[in-house]
């Protein structure tokens, strides 16, 4: 599909504007370790790759800080994000910047797809518009530069995107090995992308070029028969599903084998909820972060505007293809939709150029010193969202756990297994870089402590506060642990009474 002519009337943008504005964001507070917004998510992320440096274990048998006693294969998507961290590891030294670094890398390579995305689907202003939306967005910020496979999520899903556009204009047949490549990554990261990526993949395929954009209906369904009798349609798409459906009837046997899965099936998965779905509440509560943090308020009218704009072009039914399938995705995996806000972190790949549509054709339109208030106000929200809702909480959960976790890492041997009490969350034996248990604050008692010495742990660690990195403690639990740390010998208890690390051999019998 050839992209739509410009115009605009204006001269050509720098492209390395939008790319250098987002990666200089995205590289503020890079050295911070793992902790802040989702850092449960990175700490396990961090944790494969630094197991998979130190240990040397293949790609396909990945490892969490969480698994007791025993090594902590677990079931998981596929690790490609820490296993390329983990090369890195082992040129450079376990060093989490580098992981941070590789999402930078990955996501200012995205924010030049989306350039061309938006001038494949629009013209080359709407498109420059659509990097810098990606740019600022304070939700494609932080999760472009955080210890997680989302950055690389994201250029995949692009990359599977611009190529298979490529393919269907030249017909290059590395252009199309390129996008099931990229399609076939996105899977095996996440399975999700086969149904918010594949549909406008489909959509790239049915959409005419723009020169034949007003199509009978008659002519749609012609182009689907033949879409549906091209032998390379199903091979690619077969290939695809097949090699998602493999690695994750491995990870499913990896996981029955150890007893060490992140719920992707049965009971444990608690991704949907139909009450979710019919509750308003949880639609405005979605409403209002995206509108904050996906397009930082100023950027929701431009969107309105380019979808409606859009409706009518090759490059606007890809667009909303795109946002119509992570709808349905969200419905889908509501309860994580709700929790997990980087669940609508793809949004960004098909609103920017919607977005960036709507404010060419509003800016055309307007003085300049209204165009550059408006775009000022911006990106000054963007800053603003970052520093209070990201970055402030990154500095404060690193000055909180950074000190026992600098302890654990200087008193323990590396053999050592611990027991963190932090709930569910593993941050703490990711910072610590230890493995050993997760219990939650209620679980502390004699009896379980006991068990847990058996099994072979030496201390127990956590907060007087937190019962997670994000959760409180009630006062009644922090009370027990200040007298609990009190009476142990040995005992090493942060000077401002936030954390402590109590050796098991010195805890009281009866507490």
């Amino acid at each position: 599909m050839r992209p739509h002519p410009d115009l605009s009337g204006t001269a050509p943008r720098p492209t390395w504007l939008p790319i250098g504005l987002g990666s200089l964001l995205r590289m503020v507070q890079i050295w911070m370790p793992v902790v802040g917004v989702h850092s449960w998510r990175q700490a396990d992320t961090a944790a494969m790759a630094r197991h998979f440096s130190q240990a040397g274990t293949p790609i396909w048998m990945p490892q969490v800080d969480w698994g007791g006693a025993s090594a902590g294969f677990v079931e998981s998507e596929f690790p490609l994000y820490p296993y390329l961290v983990s090369r890195l590891y082992n040129l450079m030294g376990v060093q989490e910047w580098l992981g941070r670094g590789l999402s930078v890398l990955c996501s200012a390579l995205t924010i030049w797809l989306v350039m061309r995305l938006g001038r494949r689907w629009f013209n080359p202003e709407a498109g420059w518009w659509a990097g810098l939306a990606f740019a600022i967005a304070p939700l494609g910020v932080y999760f472009g530069r955080t210890f997680q496979a989302e950055a690389l999520l994201l250029l995949c899903a692009a990359g599977a995107l611009e190529s298979l556009s490529l393919w269907r204009e030249r017909r290059l047949p590395w252009a199309l090995a390129l996008s099931w490549m990229c399609f076939t990554t996105a899977g095996l990261i996440k399975v999700i992308p086969l149904l918010w990526l594949g549909l406008p993949l489909l959509m790239v395929q049915l959409t005419p070029s723009p020169q034949a954009a007003a199509e009978s209906p008659q002519q749609m369904l012609q182009r689907i028969r033949r879409l549906l009798l091209n032998p390379w349609f199903w091979v690619y798409t077969a290939t695809a599903l097949a090699m998602t459906s493999a690695w994750y009837l491995h990870a499913y046997q990896l996981g029955e084998a150890s007893g060490l899965t992140f719920g992707f099936w049965g009971a444990e998965s608690d991704r949907s909820n139909i009450a979710l779905v019919l509750d308003l509440s949880s639609w405005v509560n979605l409403g209002i972060r995206t509108g904050l943090r996906a397009l930082v308020l100023v950027g929701i009218p431009f969107l309105v505007i380019g979808s409606i704009r859009s409706w009518r072009l090759g490059g606007g039914r890809i667009a909303l293809g795109g946002v119509i399938g992570l709808l349905l995705c969200t419905m889908a995996t509501m309860k994580s939709s709700t929790v997990h806000e980087y669940y609508q972190f793809p949004l960004l790949l098909f609103s920017s150029p919607l977005v960036g549509l709507g404010w060419q054709i509003w800016q055309s339109k307007q003085r300049r010193w209204l165009v550059q208030t408006l775009l000022s106000l911006a990106v000054l929200t963007s800053l603003m969202v970052l520093s209070f809702d990201y970055w402030a909480v990154e500095a404060r959960q690193s000055s909180i756990w950074m000190p026992v976790a600098d302890t654990i890492r200087r008193e323990l041997p590396s053999e050592a297994r611990i027991v963190s009490v932090t709930g569910p969350d593993p941050t703490l034996l990711n910072l610590a870089q230890r493995q050993g248990w997760l219990i939650s604050n209620k679980k502390l008692t004699p009896e379980r402590i006991a068990k847990l010495k058996r099994a072979g742990a030496s201390h127990i660690t956590g907060g007087f506060r937190w019962e997670e990195t994000y959760s409180p403690l009630p006062k009644e639990r922090r009370t027990m642990l200040e007298k609990l740390a009190a009476s142990s010998s040995g005992a090493w208890i942060d000077p401002r009474k936030q954390t402590y690390l109590l050796p098991i051999e010195g805890l009281p019998e009866n507490f």
